[in-house]
């Protein structure tokens, strides 16, 4: 049986010729709330509100209405109506109530339709389906039908005893022929006919012996000894060729047999075979992600029929098969035990994980006031999840977020590990994009690269590093680290970890990370170090800047070893002026993208309801040394229209060359980094010591020879514009505080 589906209305009464698409059925409804969905069926369609509410006015204000001179009919969608098998035995006649139903011509039933017009008759036979068959009881019909199977059985059965009558006939021939004579095999169909051939070739033999047989001589003529002897010779004679026949017969059957024999034997080696090349292929873990892939959350707002591959689910990725259809082929769950970190989640979107049995570590940004780690062990009394606020007493600065954003996913055979932007809200599924790097390692060994084992022991560190010492991510998920495969890893692992660092630990996170990592790619691919980049930084969250730390970021983005400046060279204008002046083509550029707040306002599926993920003092913003000129437009790709409107949760920076050309010097990078000082650090004591507040986690794609033709494919994959667009005069970015400013000023002009 099916459901209500309280917040989708069905749609029917119009003419296919004045309402042609959804967009004209979109057009009637889109006024009484967010419609999600239209499905146009032709002479009817299916129309899905956001909610119930918006639902049920949309019915009120159209049901019996006219539109284009057609009266609607709306209705809420009701699938326990539905006839699920078509007309069956059981249903009865709708005007006289009895069983024996026989399907007839709807021009049978002009009577039933009364005074309703029908002036499109073929549109109604095209839409007709076994939901809308007219059904009528027609005793005579039922009876004469009853009498036909009847004459039909006994026919039947009077065929069926004559051919009985001639295979017994037949048969018993045989045995009274050839009993006591040689022991006889049982012979399929292909011997019987050849035995039926051979028995005609005989006859006058075979009726001979069978009348000398079997039956006595009461009447004889008269014959001589010699007529006696050659009556015998030709009996005996008989005998011999019949004897040869059934030899020659059944030794050719055993021949046959053998050999049908062997074919068994051989097809039971090959069943073996092929029993065992799929266990074999059973056995060998059939992998989403065998290498790195670059995936985008999707969004509600995406059609289903025009989703793309790299557009995931929440819970597809929760899946050995990640890009199965979920809800039509239902795939087992395999997946044992998840561990997920994050800055935020919702119990609505974890319960029903933990409720299929699955074990769930949350490891979530500490909120409490003092900061000290806390460990619940039974999160809302389900015994297998857990959540994990790390202490933050350890950090420099009193407060820095925790906010990496990294899934290691347990199946039985591998493991899933999944990083990015992503946090564990609904709306972070649903109305933010998100950007994901997600890749499967199997159980076994190899041997590895540099690459990969770099990835191996930081990615072992850094788990090490966010988890208090008394939960160890092996112990929680039930793994052997080291039992799994990290091979054919084609990214580089960039973390940031709160604290201050020097010497050797000086170039492992933050800032100097990419900088330290961006060098070792150039070296090893013998290119060389680029001395301007152009940088367009896709961020949701803009901290304290200014231009000296603009200069410190673009340095690093080179993969030059950051240089500070000396106090007498920051001090002498005229000579930075004259520096500026020559360098003046040759500058490497910062672009930072960030919305505006029309685009919010204005231009979003989600509006500003759903733009917390976006934020910006306004006090910073204000302030005379913030860079605003470095910001441009968030838009939707060109590259997929359905990404317009979106509103990013995604951080994204890709370095190019000045001319923003996508080549193999072109490095990208995903993750939880936003574009501040706390999220990468900043440089003190003479650029000897780095500073970071926040704990990041992000991967990039550096630079290499022959991979300009993937980070295209990535950069087209985007869900916003690349190059972006420059702000006008007049834009102005999203700022929370600024539009509800705006709102109370509009409200107190209002009471005035």
């Amino acid at each position: 049986m099916g459901d209500i589906i309280p917040n989708q209305l069905f749609v029917a009464g119009y003419s296919r010729s004045k309402v042609e698409d959804d967009k004209d059925v979109r057009d009637i409804f889109k006024k009484y709330g967010m419609i999600k969905e239209v499905a146009y069926k032709g002479s009817y369609s299916f129309v899905t509100f956001n909610t119930e509410q918006e639902a049920q006015e949309a019915l009120k204000g159209t049901n019996g209405q006219t539109y284009n001179g057609q009266k609607l009919k709306v209705d809420v969608v009701d699938n326990r109506k539905g006839r699920k098998t078509g007309p069956n035995e059981e249903d009865k006649c709708f005007k006289c109530n009895k069983g024996g139903l026989v399907i007839v011509q709807i021009i049978n039933h002009q009577d039933v339709v009364e005074d309703v017009l029908i002036l499109d008759q073929s549109a109604v036979i095209e839409d007709l389906n076994q939901d809308h068959i007219l059904l009528i009881h027609h005793p005579d019909l039922e009876e004469e039908d009853i009498k036909t199977k009847e004459r039909d059985t006994v026919e039947a059965q009077e065929e069926i005893k004559e051919i009985e009558k001639e295979v017994l006939v037949q048969k018993d021939h045989l045995l009274t022929q050839f009993q006591g004579r040689i022991q006889t095999q049982n012979l399929d169909k292909e011997w019987e006919k050849k035995l039926i051939l051979l028995q005609k070739k005989y006859k006058h033999l075979i009726e001979y012996n069978l009348f000398n047989s079997s039956h006595k001589i009461i009447i004889m003529k008269k014959r001589t000894l010699q007529d006696l002897s050659e009556e015998q010779d030709q009996i005996n004679q008989s005998y011999v060729e019949i004897n040869s026949v059934q030899r020659e017969l059944y030794l050719e059957n055993q021949k046959r047999l053998r050999e049908k024999q062997k074919e068994k034997d051989n097809i039971v080696i090959i069943e073996d075979d092929e029993l065992k090349q799929q266990q074999i292929e059973e056995d060998e873990v059939q992998l989403s992600f065998p290498i790195g892939k670059f995936c985008l959350n999707c969004l509600t707002q995406y059609p289903i029929d025009d989703r793309q591959p790299q557009h995931l689910p929440f819970i597809n990725i929760l899946y050995e098969n990640a890009f199965i259809d979920v809800k039509t082929q239902k795939p087992k769950k395999t997946l044992e035990s998840a561990l997920m970190t994050c800055y935020g989640f919702e119990d609505e979107l974890l319960e029903p994980i933990v409720k299929s049995g699955v074990q769930l570590y949350i490891v979530n940004d500490n909120d409490n006031l003092n900061k000290r780690l806390e460990i619940i062990e039974k999160y809302n009394n389900y015994p297998n999840w857990m959540v994990i606020k790390p202490s933050k007493l350890g950090s420099s600065m009193f407060g820095g977020a925790f906010h990496p954003k990294i899934w290691i996913l347990k199946f039985p055979k591998f493991i899933r590990i999944v990083i990015g932007s992503q946090n564990l809200h609904v709306g972070d599924w649903t109305i933010w994009s998100q950007a994901m790097w997600i890749q499967d390692f199997k159980l076994g060994k190899s041997e590895l690269d540099q690459t990969s084992q770099e990835f191996k022991t930081m990615l072992r560190e850094f788990l090490f590093e966010i988890l208090p010492t008394s939960h160890k991510f092996e112990d929680l998920l039930k793994i052997k680290y080291d039992e799994y495969d990290f091979k054919d890893v084609n990214i580089r692992l960039i973390t940031s970890i709160p604290g201050r660092f020097v010497g050797n630990q000086l170039f492992k996170y933050g800032m100097t990370r990419l900088q330290s990592v961006l060098f070792q790619e150039l070296c090893n691919n013998k290119m060389d170090v680029l001395k301007q980049v152009c940088v367009t930084y896709q961020t949701t969250s803009i901290g304290q800047i200014d231009n000296n730390y603009v200069d410190f970021a673009l340095q690093c983005c080179t993969g030059k070893v950051y240089k500070q400046p000396l106090p007498s060279e920051q001090n002498n204008k005229k000579l930075n002026q004259m520096i500026l002046n020559q360098q003046e083509e040759e500058q490497s550029k910062l672009k930072l993208i960030y919305p505006t707040a029309d685009y919010v306002e204005n231009q979003t599926h989600g509006g500003v309801d759903f733009a917390n993920p976006l934020y910006l003092k306004k006090q910073l913003y204000e302030n005379p040394k913030f860079p605003k000129h470095l910001f441009h437009k968030y838009q939707g790709s060109d590259h997929y229209y359905w990404h317009t409107g979106n509103i990013p949760h995604l951080k994204v920076m890709i370095i190019t060359t000045l001319d923003e050309d996508i080549n193999d010097y072109t490095s990208i990078y995903i993750g939880s980094h936003n574009f501040s000082q706390g999220a990468w650090g900043k440089m003190e004591k003479n650029a000897t010591q780095l500073y970071i507040a926040n704990t990041e986690l992000g991967v990039l794609y550096p630079p290499k020879k022959n991979s300009a033709l993937m980070k295209q494919q990535i950069i087209e994959q985007l869900s916003f514009k690349f190059p972006p667009l420059k702000y006008e005069k007049d834009d102005q970015p999203w700022i929370n505080e600024a539009y509800y400013e705006k709102l109370y000023k509009e409200y107190q002009q209002q009471i005035k």
